[in-house]
Formats: structure tokens, C-alpha cells, sequence
């Protein structure tokens, strides 16, 4: 059994026009989406911007509301919000955002950002948390200095850090990385891509790992599925993709 089973997973948002504002068209944003990802593994998602890979990972992790389709969690359906809610999963999987600026609270301290999970699903005592966020800062290597600044005081490479700490917090079973190094420079990209690496042999953490740098998924990931307009058009493992690539629109990204 698979840690996470996507299958036939639709997001369709409907478009509304005329003096009723009716439903006149739907824009399929995920059409149809199947895939599975094994406990331990980096499971990689590519496409150019708008293709959909996004919305799956906020639909996987309840951020989107499916149209249809199943995600089954350890034998589990949890693509409905109460049956995610009996079993933890919110707390077993995490997210770690593209832009990490936006992603973390101005107005709050690295201390408290890093402690929201803690908080929300672990309860423990204030000393046993503030150890905890120094442990867990220390893992992204980061200093007990950092517990009472906030976002804006770090660079893009050290918040992105800061959010690695937050999702890894309660010890998930999967992190969904959306674009996670995207906006940083490559020398940063290649740190925080390790400490993700080494986080996940760690801890046993699973990886979807999302974005349209064929680079780095080749770097990071042990099966990969390309999409397109909404759709997945084709999957295998990191050699099957990039050395034997199938379908057009995947020989087109690696051209």
C-alpha cells in the first residue's frame, strides 16, 4: 500500500455569465490526476506555470476543494475535510510555500511561526516547545538568535529554512513542496536542497516535490509525472523521463 494514492482527482472552477449568471463554462484546472507515492521517496510533479501542479498540491492537502476524485491517505479517504481531521493528517502532512515572505506571519517572531504546529497538535509545555523550535532550527541551521526576529530580518535562503522547520515540526509522514527554491539564487537553491535531503533521510519523510525546473527534480526526485493543461501526459522514474522521454510535450521541457 502506498503512503498517499491520488486517483481521477478534478478541480474544475465553473465560469458564470449572463443576466441569471448561470454556469456558461468550466476551467479544468486539474482534470483527471493519478498518482501514488511511496513512504520515504520524492515524487516529482513538472510543468510550466499555469499546468495545474499547484492546485493538485492544494487539493491534496485540503487548501482546494476537489471536484471529484479520491485521496486515500494509508488506506485511508481523506479527500473530505472531516475524515482528514479524524485521523491527523493535517498534522502528517505539511507544506512548504513558494514564496516564503508571504508564507510566514510579519507580524509574529520565528519562535511563535515555528510553534503554530506544535501548538495546534502536539500541546506541550513552554519549555518543552521552546526546546523543540531550538532543535528544530538547528536542524535548518539556524541559531537560538533567530527565535525572536521575524521574517523580514532573514534572507530569502533563511526564510525558506525557517519554513522547512515549520512543516518538519510535527514530524510528518509527507511534505508537499511547492516551488520551494524557485525564487532563490542557485547557491542557495543548493543549500536548502540539501538540508531538505537530509531531512528527509532523518526523519523518513516523503516529498512531493513540485516545479518546472527539470534541474533540480532530476536532483531531488526518484519518480516524476509531467503536466500539462490540467493534466498528467506522462510518468516514470528520474532515467525513464530524462532518458527516454515519450510524450511530446515532455521532450519539448527537456529540449
Amino acid at each position: 500500500m502506498s503512503l498517499i494514492e491520488i486517483r481521477n482527482l478534478k478541480v474544475h472552477y465553473p465560469i458564470r455569465g449572463g443576466f441569471w449568471n448561470r454556469v456558461v463554462d468550466t476551467v479544468k484546472a486539474v482534470d483527471g490526476v493519478t498518482f501514488d507515492i511511496e513512504a520515504g521517496e520524492t515524487y516529482g510533479l513538472v510543468g510550466e506555470s499555469g499546468s495545474g501542479k499547484s492546485t493538485t498540491a492544494k487539493a491534496i492537502i485540503g487548501l482546494e476543494k476537489a471536484t471529484s476524485g479520491t485521496v486515500t491517505y494509508e488506506g485511508k479517504n481523506v479527500t473530505k475535510a472531516e475524515n482528514r481531521r479524524k485521523i491527523d493528517y493535517n498534522r502528517d502532512v505539511q507544506m512548504i510555500f513558494q514564496d516564503s515572505l508571504s508564507s510566514l506571519n510579519p507580524r509574529k517572531r520565528i519562535e511563535d511561526i515555528i510553534a503554530e504546529p506544535l501548538r495546534n497538535f502536539e500541546h506541550l509545555s513552554k519549555d518543552d516547545e521552546k526546546l523543540r523550535v531550538l532543535q528544530l532550527l538547528d536542524i535548518v541551521g539556524l541559531g537560538p538568535d533567530s527565535l525572536y526576529k521575524y521574517p523580514h530580518q532573514f534572507s530569502g535562503g533563511q526564510r525558506q529554512r525557517i519554513g522547512v522547520a515549520r512543516a518538519v515540526a510535527t514530524h510528518p509522514r509527507l511534505i508537499i513542496a511547492d516551488e520551494p527554491v524557485s525564487a532563490l539564487d542557485l547557491s542557495v537553491q543548493a543549500q536548502v536542497l540539501n538540508f531538505m535531503k537530509r531531512i528527509q533521510r532523518e526523519f523518513g519523510i516523503s516529498y512531493l516535490f513540485i516545479s518546472h525546473d527539470l534541474g533540480v527534480v532530476r536532483h531531488m526526485c526518484n519518480n516524476i509525472a509531467i503536466m500539462n493543461r490540467g493534466r498528467i501526459v506522462e510518468t516514470g522514474t528520474r532515467d525513464d523521463i530524462y532518458d527516454h522521454p515519450m510524450h511530446i510535450y515532455t521532450k519539448r521541457l527537456l529540449a
